[in-house]
């Protein structure tokens, strides 16, 4: 008697893995900026990189694509997402509506026990600072002030827009703090502050608070967005003076 055994669940759930491990590689590649703006996916490349098949790559590039770090336009290959001011105004319009209705929830509904989470975190987060105020220390869900916040809500919807449809914009917004001088420093004494207002249970401050913290954020970010932008388009222009110039000269 012949039996025979399905294989098919162990090749898929194989194969799921290493998409995992393609998309968690190409996530930070992104994220930290080594893959630049508008770089290409070379779907070849990177499953040489990350020692797979094509399969998976292809698999992580379209998780990519729905999670909005990149791009495809049809017969083309992806590229890292090229940030514009409406688009970076658009998420941290979203997020600031989002998060300062969900601070006001978490200072009703918050338990004490998740209180007293909130501020033993903040007092951790301000002994890793320590000496680099710039840098603001991040980690999993549960070493997170916002992650904690928006648990702390009790709005399942806030949470899943948030830690799930936004998670991979955010965390590239994010990103771009961390060179902000004294940005780190100031983060945690506008946390604190809601923090505060939170544990006191004083929901309308709680939300005057977090809506500012993330205008303050917003507005960080995009003067280095502009800086960087600007920089870029003066070295084009020199680069295309400097070649006119060569080009006379012959």
């Amino acid at each position: 008697m012949t039996v025979n055994v399905d294989n098919s669940s162990d090749a898929t759930e194989k194969g799921a893995l290493l998409a995992d491990r393609a998309h968690a590689h190409l996530r930070e590649q992104i994220i930290s900026g080594r893959l630049a703006p508008g770089a290409r996916l070379s779907e070849v490349e990177i499953a040489r990189q990350v020692g797979v098949s094509r399969g998976p790559v292809r698999e992580a590039i379209r998780r990519l694509v729905a999670s909005g770090l990149a791009t495809q336009a049809p017969n083309q290959s992806a590229r890292v997402i090229e940030l514009d001011e409406q688009r970076i105004l658009s998420v941290y319009d979203v997020r600031e509506a989002i998060e300062s209705m969900a601070a006001a929830c978490a200072a009703e509904r918050m338990t004490e026990a998740e209180r007293t989470a909130l501020d033993d975190l903040l007092t951790a987060h301000s002994s890793a600072l320590g000496d680099v105020p710039d840098s603001y220390p991040s980690g999993p869900g549960d070493w997170d002030f916002h992650h904690l916040v928006l648990t702390g809500s009790r709005n399942s919807l806030a949470y899943r827009i948030c830690v799930g449809d936004l998670r991979d914009l955010l965390a590239l917004l994010r990103a771009g703090h961390r060179n902000i001088r004294g940005r780190g420093e100031r983060a945690l004494l506008e946390h604190r502050w809601i923090a505060n207002a939170i544990i006191a249970g004083q929901a309308d401050l709680a939300r005057t608070l977090m809506a500012t913290h993330i205008r303050a954020s917003r507005d960080g970010f995009l003067r280095q967005w502009r800086e960087r932008n600007t920089a870029a388009a003066s070295g084009r222009q020199a680069a295309a003076s400097d070649k006119n110039r060569n080009r006379k000269e012959k």
